[in-house]
């Protein structure tokens, strides 16, 4: 039964949070759209239950729509890419002029795939760019394992990242180590009192969360993450959340850190003030230790 509580909660979490890749579309152009010179047309995009609508509205058959649009990717899911092209007249009437489909996971990983995809049914075609990018470099590890805990290692790791060696491997921008210590007096979403807590951390496009603990509204995770840093701008967040069965699990709690402000820490703050506690050096590989409440 545990077995199967932990399946259907991984299965409710695939659905709300938590994703592997990023697909990047960039929506180019139409060719030769069915009455796209009357009216104003629109492209609707569907990947699961993420869409977007395009922002660009165009009168002509040829329209050109120049707009990018990010969705999560699931790599264990066979979601197809619904797209739907649309045009809207003066009256506010919205009428389909035709559809078509991408199988995701038929596209080339790590590289941007042009497509010219014909209209199902219809006369007409769209023009696009999809780039599938799976996350990469993210790990779990227990407090006793850390590559920043070793004295060596994190003599090797500041040398690896230090000016002189700033232009070696442009994307490699450097990782964040973030320690999930604890959370202290989360709320109670159970009748009996109780929560069943785990915490999800994501950066930039990766996601990666801890483990649950049942009945308790003081968890205790000591869990170790590493995140790669693709962009010093990112923002680290930090969400609690309840698992209940069946159903999408609760919000209990969320902090968000900007990989810049972390930076700016150059000595430990306390770590007894129910608050995220985070240090650094200043250097692109980061350090937080993590203590949230409610």
């Amino acid at each position: 039964s545990s077995f199967m509580r932990s399946m259907r909660l991984s299965d409710s979490l695939r659905k709300n949070q938590l994703w592997n890749g990023q697909v990047t579309i960039t929506l180019l152009e139409g060719r030769n759209i069915p009455l796209g010179g009357l009216a104003e047309v629109f492209i609707l995009l569907k990947l699961g239950d993420q869409r977007y609508k395009s922002k660009t509205l165009c009168k002509s058959a040829n329209p050109q729509w120049r707009e990018q649009f990010d969705f999560h990717y699931f790599s264990d899911r066979k979601d197809m890419l619904d797209i739907e092209v649309w045009r809207k007249d003066n009256k506010k009437h919205e009428e389909l002029l035709g559809t078509c489909k991408v199988d995701i996971s038929a596209l080339s990983m790590k590289q941007t795939n042009c497509l010219e995809l014909p209209l199902e049914k219809h006369p007409g075609s769209l023009i696009m760019l999809i780039a599938v990018t799976p996350c990469t470099g993210v790990s779990i590890s227990d407090l006793c394992v850390c590559p920043l805990g070793d004295p060596s290692e994190r003599k090797q790791i500041a040398q690896r990242y230090s000016i002189k060696n700033s232009f070696r491997d442009m994307k490699d921008v450097g990782f964040l180590q973030v320690k999930v210590l604890k959370a202290v007096d989360l709320l109670a979403a159970d009748f009996a009192g109780k929560s069943d807590p785990f915490c999800v951390l994501e950066l930039g496009n990766d996601s990666l969360q801890t483990h649950t603990v049942y009945k308790n509204l003081n968890p205790e995770w000591n869990k170790v993450f590493t995140f790669p840093i693709k962009d010093i701008h990112d923002v680290l967040e930090v969400t609690v959340f309840d698992e209940d069965g069946d159903k999408p699990p609760d919000f209990l709690g969320k902090v968000a850190i900007p990989l810049l402000s972390a930076v700016a820490f150059v000595k430990p703050v306390a770590e007894d003030n129910g608050l995220l506690d985070s240090y650094s050096r200043i250097t692109p590989v980061l350090e937080a230790h993590a203590s949230l409440q409610a």
